[in-house]
């Protein structure tokens, strides 16, 4: 059993508290019985591709709710992903993949996340969960369907210190979202609020995500995040009064004696003391996050909205994640030009920043970043961008050195 198969059955445990097994083929060891809702006995699940490497958990009795899940789960994914997903698609429509599929999770009889999500839900639920890859703060994402296949919502499940946070965060960011006003961008519903087996649990309604919609436009994306700013009212002020800064300065110094808080905290320090706009942000801003028509932009995934950070931090982020696609460090070194590019862009500078400060936001940028992975120890966790010593220190040096330059001469 390696740390992937160890992970699918916990998560197991989470979700289906009345028992589960892994296995091959038909379950054996476990007693059939009518469970509660009357819908069967002994549930049977596929983790796909292997228990050994589980990316999704998809219901082996339901090919509608199967494919639905595959479908959906590999939106905006590479263009490898999406065939793989399409082959998979045709597999469970035609019926065949059960037969392909060699491994199986079994779920006893009893109290399952399902059942939960029926009654919150008031219809008769199924589900499809997606995992992901190990990362601190990894958790499943579950898909909730008719049994005919119809998308009806989006739950997520805490499973741990961090990811319990963060769910938490995101029912509160949801609820305040739905008393404001973004005028280009939808977010999800919250449709439910409450726990499951002793862990934080929502659930928000699905997006009209999918072929009729694509990555956002440069424009699109930062019309957004000028929008998403505006959700507190945009404060112009030197760094060196604003909150920001000292809530900053707070976060390095509870990393403790970490080798990485010393640089963090001179770079920090050296940063020249511009004006610079302070609003909201999303805080994961990525191509997994955001899609867009030409008149609108759908945005989800908010468990990292907060407010009071420098105008402009959206666009770094989702730049950064686009560049680090084709390999880390050539990701990393192209970020330095267009990440700045980004943020001389007239819908930026409209929020009130000016030329001359776009390497010290940059640098901010990576220094709260830097402090939100190590906080979260997701390098630890096996995520490689994560690696803050690897490529994020060193960028941050040059940056912190332009700012200076920047600012002594900002034409």
């Amino acid at each position: 059993m390696n740390g992937e198969t160890t992970y699918l059955t916990g998560l197991a445990e989470v979700l289906w508290p009345c028992g589960g097994l892994l296995g091959r083929g038909e379950a054996r060891t476990l007693r059939r019985e009518a469970s509660p809702a009357g819908d069967g006995d002994v549930r049977e699940y596929l983790p796909v591709p292997s228990a050994h490497n589980p990316r999704v958990i998809l219901p082996a009795a339901n090919r509608y709710a199967a494919a639905r899940g595959v479908a959906a789960f590999a939106q905006r994914h590479s263009l490898r992903d999406r065939l793989r997903a399409a082959g998979l698609t045709a597999a469970f429509a035609s019926g065949l993949a059960p037969l392909l599929l060699r491994d199986r999770l079994h779920v006893g009889p009893g109290r399952t996340i399902e059942h939960e999500l029926s009654e919150a839900l008031e219809r008769r639920v199924v589900i499809a969960v997606h995992i992901g890859p190990p990362r601190a703060n990894r958790k499943p994402v579950l898909l909730v369907l008719t049994p005919a296949g119809r998308s009806v919502g989006y739950a997520k499940l805490g499973v741990n210190e961090l990811t319990s946070r963060l769910v938490r965060a995101e029912t509160r960011a949801l609820a305040l979202l739905a008393e404001s006003r973004l005028p280009d961008i939808t977010v999800p519903r919250l449709l439910h609020e409450g726990e499951w087996n002793g862990h934080p649990l929502l659930v928000q309604d699905p997006l009209p995500v999918g072929r009729q919609t694509d990555r956002p436009t440069r424009r699109q994306l930062l019309r957004c995040v000028v929008q998403i700013s505006a959700l507190e009212p945009v404060r112009v002020l030197p760094l060196s009064q604003s909150p920001y800064r000292s809530a900053l300065a707070d976060r390095i110094a509870a990393l403790g004696e970490r080798p990485e808080s010393a640089p963090l905290r001179a770079s920090l320090d050296a940063l020249p003391d511009v004006r610079l706009p302070f609003g909201a942000w999303h805080g994961d801003l990525t191509r997994w996050n955001i899609a867009g028509t030409p008149r609108r932009a759908f945005v989800w995934d908010w468990e990292r909205l907060a407010f009071g950070v420098p105008v402009g931090f959206d666009a770094l982020h989702y730049e950064l994640n686009e560049c680090v696609q084709s390999g880390v460090h050539p990701g990393v070194h192209r970020w330095l030009d267009t990440g700045a590019r980004l943020l001389r862009d007239p819908l930026i500078a409209g929020t009130g920043l000016l030329p001359g400060t776009e390497a010290a936001v940059m640098a901010l940028y990576l220094i709260d970043l830097a402090t939100r992975y190590l906080h979260d120890r997701q390098a630890e966790a096996g995520g490689s961008p994560a690696a803050v010593d690897d490529w994020l220190l060193p960028a941050l040096a040059g940056l912190r050195d332009r700012a200076a330059r920047e600012i002594a001469d900002p034409a």
